[in-house]
């Protein structure tokens, strides 16, 4: 008790600021009722076609993170990134419907891993924290006129991979290994680790309890 105590009293509070733009993003941060800002950076992801897909995505976080934090934002900086790969090849936002078609053409009926990294940079005290999850998506079989049904019901231009399992992505997905809010686009669990080895807390977001409160009975 005594330890837990300690460790609570070290919490600090957070001013989080999410570096994306993304709708995605921001309704996991919302769903969990705690305050944040957003700063949209004009970050163009580079091509790197001999990078691994996690690397990759380690490598646009951070450099979404420190974007923002050149452009002017302060605070715990939250940036993050999705590759979907299919062996070698790794797909992020398509350029066209067309283009969106071809990579849903690729993905059905295999399995396929989605990787998003997270990049926390408390500008406070200029330290840095990044990890990266893998989730895998099993696609079921589409026929062409699935594919084209499929993006008349969503927007694929602005999703990794052309889908979102959130959105009609029961139709789609077969089945997924791992965490489902990877797929999303931002690994909660993860960000509640960083947050943590940074001293600070989703749980407690303005700073540590007075006092540890039991539920009422």
């Amino acid at each position: 008790m005594a330890s837990t105590a300690l460790k609570r009293s070290r919490l600090r509070p957070l001013n989080l600021v999410l570096a994306s733009s993304s709708p995605r993003r921001q309704a996991l941060l919302a769903a969990l009722r705690i305050p944040f800002s957003t700063f949209t950076t004009p970050y163009h992801e580079p091509h790197h076609p001999h990078l691994p897909p996690h690397s990759l995505a380690r490598l646009h976080a951070r450099s979404k993170a420190s974007l923002a934090f050149a452009l002017g934002a302060r605070g715990v900086i939250l940036a993050a990134d999705t590759v979907v790969a299919l062996g070698r090849q790794t797909f992020g936002k398509p350029r066209s419907l067309s283009h969106a078609y071809q990579i849903l053409r690729s993905l059905q009926g295999r399995t396929h891993r989605v990787y998003t990294a997270v990049t926390l940079l408390d500008t406070c005290t200029q330290r840095r924290r990044s990890a990266c999850v893998c989730t895998k998506v099993s696609m079921r079989p589409l026929s062409r006129h699935e594919i084209v049904r499929y993006c008349q019901l969503v927007n694929p231009l602005d999703k990794a991979g052309a889908y979102a399992i959130q959105d009609a992505g029961s139709i789609i997905i077969d089945r997924i290994e791992g965490c489902y809010y990877n797929v999303m686009g931002l690994p909660i669990a993860t960000v509640v680790k960083l947050l943590r080895s940074l001293g600070y807390s989703l749980f407690f977001p303005t700073g540590s309890p007075s006092r540890p409160t039991q539920p009422s009975q």
